[in-house]
């Protein structure tokens, strides 16, 4: 029942223990406050209550944090999800993090499975348009740049199902990246169905 609302964070271990054991991991290793990993973990819930099959996609890993989220809950779905994870990692001058500490944060801290969590290396022009998965059911689009979001949901939006949802962590506090939404998914998609958490997240469900 609590699966489906935004909690607190004073109350988030009593209604919601199992999120809060993965958040408290997942937190360490990212810049993505409780409230916006609540969410992300809330419309999973209702991919997977709903039976929507699908992969789990992210863009910009970063240090990993998110990734152990998403990757955590897709190992216990009862369907057989799978977890793409994209990032530049050492090809940008100042990378967040190194693809090495990411594969051990997730692989061997967290022994999530490497033939079901792939971490992909490479710029997003180079890499995202040979995604090999299957539909998607999450898209969490954590990049800046009206350029870095459009090679990111141009390629994969189509391939999300209906009723997946397509997150985006920057949209708040990034032009480019609303920008970029807009031409996606159209005026009419922004103005009627994103929805709004926090100042920096946004979130639509595909129809």
């Amino acid at each position: 029942m609590f699966e489906d609302t935004i909690v607190s964070n004073w109350t988030l271990p009593f209604l919601k223990p199992s999120f809060y054991r993965v958040m408290k991991h997942a937190r360490g290793h990212s810049m993505v406050s409780r409230k916006r990993m609540q969410n992300l973990w809330r419309l999973m819930h209702r991919i997977e209550r709903q039976g929507i099959d699908g992969d789990f996609v992210e863009l910009g890993v970063a240090r990993g944090g998110t990734g152990v989220l998403i990757a955590t809950f897709a190992s216990r779905s009862r369907w057989p999800r799978q977890v793409w994870l994209y990032d530049a990692f050492e090809e940008l001058p100042r990378p967040e993090a190194h693809v090495a500490q990411v594969r051990r944060l997730l692989h061997e801290e967290c022994r999530l499975d490497p033939d079901r969590v792939h971490i992909i290396k490479g710029l997003f022009e180079n890499t995202v348009r040979t995604y090999p998965g299957k539909p998607i059911s999450l898209l969490h689009i954590d990049v800046g740049s009206y350029e870095s979001v459009k090679q990111c949901i141009d390629p994969l939006l189509p391939r999300v199902v209906p009723g997946g949802w397509i997150v985006l962590d920057n949209y708040g506090v990034d032009e480019g990246c609303r920008r970029a939404v807009l031409e996606a998914i159209g005026p009419e998609a922004v103005r009627q169905r994103l929805q709004r958490l926090t100042h920096t997240q946004a979130y639509v469900q595909k129809q």
